[in-house]
């Protein structure tokens, strides 16, 4: 999937979720899961807008930090199509709260503000392994996540906005590793920070977590693999 076709889809998305600006739901405290025109809207759906919303408010100045902080001129390329694929992303997770009548976090995980703080110190080609270690890292545990959701989800407008989001993890994943850059740190799980995947979601109906995440990863590959041939003829020397 090239920029061009990503952003059609995202815009389409958008398009989706567009109408009457009244919320669709009021989350209630005591009943989490509540009934709207588009479905059952439950914790694990808010938990996706809300994880989908705080990566990008890391990952869109990690990737302009890379612009200036990054030694690999490929790893600059990463971080620009990163933080272009979040600004459309945090268009449609706008959206989609808003519709929902749900607030949205305005600043990062503590544990995203502390990789934030460990990149910014950093220059050169220690920069260039941190910076991908840990964006790869983040994906990863987000990736699992987003397929739960997805696989368990009743709700007519999470769906799409789950697919789509799965489908920009992978290629990100596979953005950060064709930096060459990428070791056993970035592909372990868990990270040592808090707040990526601090959502309990209950998976005892569903199968093992990483089993979903495997099958849905499947109705992504033609992603991944579109993305790899767009590597193949532009890939920058590091």
């Amino acid at each position: 999937m090239n920029n061009r076709a990503l952003f059609t889809v995202i815009a389409t998305l958008c398009l989706v979720l567009g109408g009457p600006s009244a919320a669709l739901a009021q989350p209630q405290e005591n009943n989490p899961t509540v009934d709207t025109p588009t479905g059952p809207f439950s914790q694990a759906d808010r938990d996706l807008i809300i994880k989908v919303k705080q990566a990008g408010l890391w990952e869109m100045p990690m990737g302009e930090l890379a612009q200036t902080n990054a030694q690999s001129d490929r790893v600059k390329v990463v971080g620009r199509q990163l933080m272009l694929d979040h600004m459309m992303l945090d268009q449609a997770a706008n959206k989609l709260a808003a519709d929902f009548g749900m607030p949205l976090p305005g600043l990062p995980t503590p544990g995203q503000q502390t990789w934030m703080k460990e990149l910014e110190g950093l220059t050169g080609a220690e920069f260039d392994r941190r910076w991908a270690d840990r964006l790869r890292s983040a994906h990863g545990q987000v990736f699992q996540f987003i397929a739960v959701v997805r696989s368990n989800t009743a709700n007519d407008l999470i769906r799409p906005f789950a697919q789509i989001s799965s489908s920009v993890v992978m290629k990100h994943m596979t953005l950060l590793e064709s930096t060459g850059m990428v070791s056993d740190v970035g592909r372990a799980l868990p990270v040592p920070a808090t707040g990526i995947v601090s959502a309990s979601v209950d998976t005892s109906q569903g199968g093992p977590g990483m089993l979903v995440a495997l099958v849905v990863s499947f109705a992504g590959i033609a992603t991944t693999i579109a993305v790899l041939r767009a590597l193949r003829p532009r890939r920058l020397a590091t």
